[in-house]
């Protein structure tokens, strides 16, 4: 009987232990991945904090955050805070929302 008990508190044992290794090994792989996206995010947010525009042109955006289709920098953008706007000629325009609360209808 004791056996048994010591027997299913080492098998627990290891069990947690490897539980927590891969959990880590995991969070460590995920991290590493999506730093390119964490870094991007973060120089968005630079770059519409900056205080002589409160609203950057997408092409302009794009020319500084570089290496993602327009899409995913649209997706990265929203991540950041940004919402997207039009000026007087059509052209689409983004600031971060605690920028921009006047402009919202």
């Amino acid at each position: 009987m004791t056996e048994a008990l010591i027997a299913a508190a080492v098998a627990l044992t290891v069990s947690i232990v490897s539980a927590a290794a891969t959990w880590r090994l995991q969070t460590s792989k995920l991290q590493t991945e999506l730093r390119t996206e964490f870094m991007a995010e973060a120089a968005i947010s630079q770059l519409l904090l900056h205080q002589r525009w409160s609203l950057r042109s997408f092409e302009k955006i794009k020319r500084r955050i570089g290496g993602f289709q327009d899409d995913e920098l649209r997706q990265l953008l929203v991540r950041s805070g940004a919402l997207r706007f039009e000026n007087d000629a059509g052209e689409e325009m983004w600031g971060l929302r605690v920028r921009n609360l006047d402009r919202l209808d």
